[in-house]
C-alpha cells in the first residue's frame, strides 16, 4: 500500500490527484475491468430490454386495435380469440387491462353480463381504466340483475373517483338500482343528492322528475 503522507519540509512534494488516481488504477486494474465489463453488460441489456419491449407493448397494441375492430363489428369469436392471445402473449403489457375491458365489452353486447362483470373485474387491476372497469361491472351486474352487486361497484366508484366526469352517472345508476331493488328510501336520497350535487344540469333534472310526487286524479264529480 502506498504511503500518502508527505513531508513539506524537506523539499518532498505532494502528490498529484491524478497520480493516485493512476496508482489505485494500476494495483486495481483486473477489479477495475470487471467493473466495466459488468456496467458495460448491463447497459447493453438495458437497451436492449427497452427496445424488446417497445416491440412487443407495440405489437400488443396493434393487436389489440385488430380484436376491437373485428369485435365491434360483430365477429365475436375470432375477436375472442385474439383477445385471449393477447392475455396469454403479452400479460406484461400496458394493453392487458383494455384487452379485458374490451372483452367484457363484447360480452355484454351478447348478453353474457356476469362474464362481462368478470372480464371488468378483472379490468380494475389496470389503473388507466381502473374507472370504467369499476363502472362497467356496475352495469353488467345490473343488466344480470344483481342488484346488490351493482350497487356496491357504483359506491365503490363514487368513493374512489368523486370528481371523475362519470361521476353524475355514477350517482343516477345507483339511484335506480336502489329503486330496482325495491329500496324507494335509498333511492329517493340519492336522486336528491344528485340535484344538490349536480345543480342546473340534466342530470339534476332526471333526478327532481324521479322524486316529483305524481300528480294526483281529479276527484269524481
Amino acid at each position: 500500500m502506498p504511503d500518502s503522507t508527505w513531508i513539506h519540509s524537506g523539499g518532498a512534494e505532494a502528490p498529484k490527484k491524478s497520480d493516485l488516481a493512476f496508482t489505485w488504477i494500476k494495483e486495481h486494474r483486473e477489479t477495475l475491468i470487471g467493473a466495466l465489463v459488468i456496467f458495460c453488460g448491463a447497459a447493453i441489456f438495458s437497451v436492449w430490454l427497452f427496445f424488446h419491449y417497445s416491440e412487443r407493448r407495440d405489437a400488443a397494441w396493434s393487436s389489440l386495435f385488430k380484436a376491437q375492430q373485428i369485435g365491434y363489428s360483430g365477429n365475436y369469436g375470432e375477436a375472442s380469440k385474439m383477445l385471449d392471445a393477447i392475455e396469454t402473449s403479452y400479460r406484461n403489457t400496458s394493453a392487458l387491462g383494455f384487452a379485458k375491458l374490451t372483452k367484457g365489452d363484447l360480452l355484454y353486447r351478447q348478453g353474457q353480463f356476469k362474464e362481462a362483470a368478470a372480464e371488468y373485474s378483472a379490468a380494475k387491476a389496470s389503473e388507466d381504466i381502473a374507472p370504467f372497469a369499476l363502472y362497467n361491472c356496475g352495469k353488467a351486474l345490473e343488466a344480470a340483475a344483481d342488484m346488490a352487486g351493482a350497487q356496491a361497484n357504483y359506491k365503490d366508484f363514487l368513493a374512489k373517483y368523486p370528481d371523475h366526469f362519470m361521476a353524475p352517472e355514477a350517482h343516477y345508476s345507483l339511484a335506480r338500482a336502489y329503486e330496482m331493488a325495491g329500496s324507494p328510501v335509498e333511492a329517493r336520497t340519492a336522486y336528491e343528492k344528485i340535484a344538490l350535487l349536480y345543480p342546473d344540469t340534466s342530470w339534476s333534472a332526471s333526478a327532481k322528475a324521479r322524486i316529483s310526487p305524481e300528480p294526483k286524479a281529479p276527484a269524481a264529480k
